[in-house]
């Protein structure tokens, strides 16, 4: 009799003890919608059967620049030099992970300050801060992958004119931007452009790449080749690690002066 009752004792102890491990689970899901940074003081975000966000993604694929320059299909060009999306993030500043993961022999501390400094720049043109001044280091992290974390790594992408791509996701209402990825090819040799002209600037990438995370469109009109948001580059080219003027008005009507 006095086993019986020790074991129901046991018994009763483990029972609870699970119930309190169960409420502690949270879906992968739910894990990785709390790292999305945007919704914390959002409306409600539209969500689809499967209890994910109803997002939109978009894919900006910066190509090398060609014998013939000009936008693909021949469409008509803004004469304003700069175009946005519509979209913004609508809570900022905005959190992001790089991983330093690269085949050229980069030195790890100068990729990370050109990453940083090259997110500055656009920070510098408004009066709101876009990015968070310090940001995580994560030799997994991987792009392209819509998982609530914005990265920025390296990746062999098939097309080898394809310098990188820069992938945003935002909500159907709302429009807000949840989760930016910049993928550099590692097909191309990267480095620093004002040292070396056969390699492409990291710098003059990630500026680029950085103005379509934040909202910023491509700009192919051959008279806009200048600013930071045309949507060709070549190697040893440098002049869009900093913004010219019709990059600033656009940023500037999103987020303010």
């Amino acid at each position: 009799m006095r086993k019986s009752k020790v074991s129901l004792v046991v018994l009763s102890l483990l029972l609870a003890a699970f119930a309190v491990y169960a409420s502690m689970l949270v879906p992968a899901a739910d894990k990785a919608r709390e790292k999305a940074k945007a919704p914390e003081k959002s409306p409600v975000i539209d969500e689809t059967p499967e209890g994910n966000w109803d997002l939109v993604r978009l894919d900006f694929i910066h190509f090398a620049k060609p014998e013939k320059p000009g936008k693909p299909g021949g469409e008509p060009k803004p004469p304003s030099c700069f175009g946005t999306l519509g979209v913004q993030w609508k809570v900022l500043p905005v959190a992001y992970v790089v991983n330093p993961t690269t085949p050229d022999e980069l030195p790890e501390d100068v990729l990370l300050d050109t990453v940083s400094a090259s997110a500055e720049t656009w920070d510098a043109a408004t009066g709101a801060e876009l990015f968070d001044d310090t940001f995580l280091v994560d030799y997994t992290a991987e792009c392209g992958v819509q998982d609530y974390e914005n990265v920025i790594a390296f990746s062999d992408y098939p097309d080898p004119n394809v310098i990188g791509v820069c992938s945003i996701w935002y909500t159907r209402r709302g429009r807000q931007i949840v989760e930016f990825d910049i993928c550099l090819n590692t097909k191309f040799l990267w480095g620093d452009g004002s040292v070396n002209p056969l390699v492409m600037d990291v710098a003059n990438i990630v500026t680029h790449e950085l103005g379509h995370s934040v909202g910023m469109d491509d700009i192919y009109d051959d008279a806009c080749a200048d600013v930071t948001m045309y949507g060709y580059s070549q190697e040893g080219e440098t002049h869009k690690r900093t913004l010219e003027p019709p990059d600033i008005a656009g940023l500037q009507s999103m987020y303010g002066p």
